[in-house]
């Protein structure tokens, strides 16, 4: 469950423009940084919705994914989702989105995000996010 909820990071992979709080819409990928076998994909709308799909080695979120509102305040992502499994029905993540820029969205790696998730404490975990175009 540790690994699904470190996932949703994949919420968090966004671009921002700190200092008016834009957020670049479209698709984004996130893999944990450690292992690099958790990858969440994600796709943040217009109308400040995002929709959240994650898979592990052994964890493929059911379909349609995690469905939930995010917003973007300074340099702090935040989304509340709600998922279609009994094992996680509901998720807040928080990313530290800092050093996320255009640049370093398509860079090959993406950008390492800290992410926070509810469910597992106060301690971050780190992925890379990129841009998904």
């Amino acid at each position: 469950m540790k690994i699904l909820v470190l996932s949703l990071l994949l919420v968090v992979s966004v671009q921002v423009n700190a200092a008016n709080a834009k957020v670049e819409l479209g698709k984004y990928r996130a893999v944990d940084s450690d292992t690099k076998t958790v990858i969440s994909t994600f796709t943040l709308r217009a109308d400040g919705t995002v929709n959240f799909n994650v898979t592990t080695p052994d964890f493929t979120m059911p379909a349609p994914g995690c469905e939930g509102k995010y917003k973007v305040v300074e340099n702090e992502f935040t989304a509340d989702l709600i998922c279609p499994t009994d094992l996680l029905p509901k998720a807040s993540v928080k990313i530290d989105i800092t050093n996320v820029n255009p640049q370093s969205l398509r860079t090959e790696n993406g950008v390492e995000v800290n992410v926070i998730i509810d469910a597992l404490g106060d301690e971050p975990a780190k992925f890379l996010l990129k841009k998904d175009d």
